[in-house]
């Protein structure tokens, strides 16, 4: 595998189009039922074959991975999508709506020398980053500006229109490696298809 590949799908009750749901996914929650869904769906278009869930562990910070160390992946979900990006490099991913975000909070996540750019594309970039380093929420966005992520790691940024909204994807993955990107969306059909594939 030498890109990173990504599906985003709108979250949709799983036990609609999948009634051989695996035991180890029955007790997920919905989305974190999707993500990893999306995430056998990556891997069986990579490599033609099922993920043992034993081969995903948490490292010390409770980040999925798998235990191999030879491929990587990160999981994000909004209030109404899920995402699931497959690398052979450490990356970090996360997906934003569109939304108001409060003043109460605008402080915990903008840094003095971030430009002045859309605060909810801020949030994305920050939460992507500390996703590939491992720390998830427990950066503190504040200390980290805009302009040293880009200089510690790749970038993938992309908005897409959906529904009357804006959709925002970042992938933040490893500075030495520049791998092509491929992102697909997922309707509920086409999902059906792909579980019926892997199952």
């Amino acid at each position: 595998m030498k890109k990173i590949d990504t599906f985003i799908t709108k979250k949709i009750n799983i036990n609609t189009i999948c009634k051989n749901i695996p035991n180890e996914y029955i007790n997920l929650k919905n989305e974190t039922q999707i993500a990893y869904l999306l995430l056998n769906a990556l891997y069986y278009k990579n490599f033609k074959k099922f993920i043992n869930m034993d081969t995903i562990v948490k490292d010390e910070n409770g980040k999925p991975i798998f235990n191999n160390k030879h491929l990587y992946f990160n999981i994000s979900h909004s209030k109404n999508y899920v995402a699931c990006s497959l690398a052979p490099v450490n990356i970090g991913i996360d997906i934003e709506e569109d939304r108001i975000i409060k003043d109460n909070i605008v402080n915990k996540i903008k840094n003095n020398k971030d430009e002045d750019i859309n605060l909810i594309e801020i949030w994305n970039m920050k939460e992507a980053y500390s996703k590939y380093l491992g720390l998830g929420l427990k950066l503190n966005f504040s200390k980290v500006c805009i302009q040293d992520i880009e200089s510690n790691v790749n970038i993938i940024n992309n908005t897409y229109s959906k529904e009357n909204k804006n959709l925002y994807l970042t992938i933040c993955y490893d500075k030495k490696n520049v791998l092509d990107s491929k992102i697909d969306f997922i309707d509920k059909e086409e999902f059906k298809r792909l579980l019926v594939d892997i199952f």
